[in-house]
């Protein structure tokens, strides 16, 4: 996943932000007697700095943190679920190899890779590392990149599973352009969060691009993956004799397409998590 890559998007800086960057701050200049500009020379260049130091820090490793966003590289969750059952012993090995095995049979995706992600929390004691498997697909043609996280865990006898889809879009230059200079009117709303780990710079610059035929695509590559992992779950659970009655129906709930007055509405939990695609995507229309 190359966060710069835009695939067939011209990802550039708009003429129409520049100029209107270009009178705000004469504007500005003006009635402030110059103080304007030198804030925005300074809050600029933090802002800049810090917004570099997201980027390369996401760029050169998907396997460590700060706190928050553990999986900030591979985009914005479009959808999470967690399965909770109880079972003697674990098969955590079968319930992976039963999802690689749907996916491999009925999407692009040809395997499932293991990655480890560290906390480095400075306030822990020390770092802790857990562990994921995750299948990444192609990008869209508007440089939209999909990936599936899972991990399990156990509680006693009680097992769970977790699984997320996210959906990672690129580097736009118009929203880092907008963010920067426009950072003297929005830097004391942000600063305090982003010290805290609350909050990072990346996700306010990193678009999922705004257009229709995007929209399509990432909504059918999220649901598809949705849809083949809920059915390799439920065929492998039964297989092991467990019950599957809950998980089908909140595959159901979920999954549950309707078509009406030419509007396509998905079911609660992926419906509302699709529609983050224009949250996500509206620094790309500034």
């Amino acid at each position: 996943m190359d966060l710069m890559d835009s695939k067939n998007v011209n990802n550039r800086i708009k003429k129409r932000s520049i100029a209107i960057a270009v009178i705000a701050h004469l504007y500005l200049a003006v009635f402030t007697l110059g103080v304007s500009l030198v804030l925005l020379l300074i809050i600029g260049f933090i802002t800049s700095t810090l917004l570099d130091k997201d980027i390369n820090e996401a760029k050169s490793s998907a396997n460590s943190f700060n706190k928050n966003f553990p999986f900030r590289y591979f985009g914005q969750v479009f959808g999470s679920f967690q399965h909770v059952f109880y079972n003697a012993f674990s098969i955590e090995k079968d319930i992976y190899a039963a999802i690689e095995n749907e996916l491999k049979a009925k999407t692009p995706i040809t395997s499932l890779d293991a990655v480890a992600i560290t906390d480095k929390d400075k306030d822990l004691n020390k770092s802790e590392q857990r562990s994921f498997i995750k299948g990444e697909s192609s990008p869209t043609a508007r440089g939209t990149a999909i990936t599936l996280v899972l991990n399990q865990s156990n509680f006693g006898s009680m097992r769970s599973i977790e699984w997320r889809v996210l959906a990672g879009g690129y580097v736009d230059k118009n929203a880092k352009f907008n963010l920067i200079a426009y950072s003297p009117l929005t830097f004391f709303f942000w600063i305090a969060p982003y010290l805290r780990r609350e909050t990072d710079l990346l996700s306010r610059v990193r678009t999922i691009y705004p257009g229709s035929y995007n929209d399509m695509d990432v909504s059918t590559q999220v649901r598809c993956l949705h849809e083949a992992v809920f059915d390799a779950m439920i065929a492998e659970l039964e297989k092991n004799g467990i019950d599957t009655s809950d998980l089908k129906v909140q595959k159901m709930q979920t999954m549950n397409i309707n078509i009406s007055g030419g509007k396509v509405n998905m079911g609660n939990v992926v419906q509302g998590a699709m529609n983050k695609i224009g949250g996500v995507a509206k620094g790309a229309k500034a």
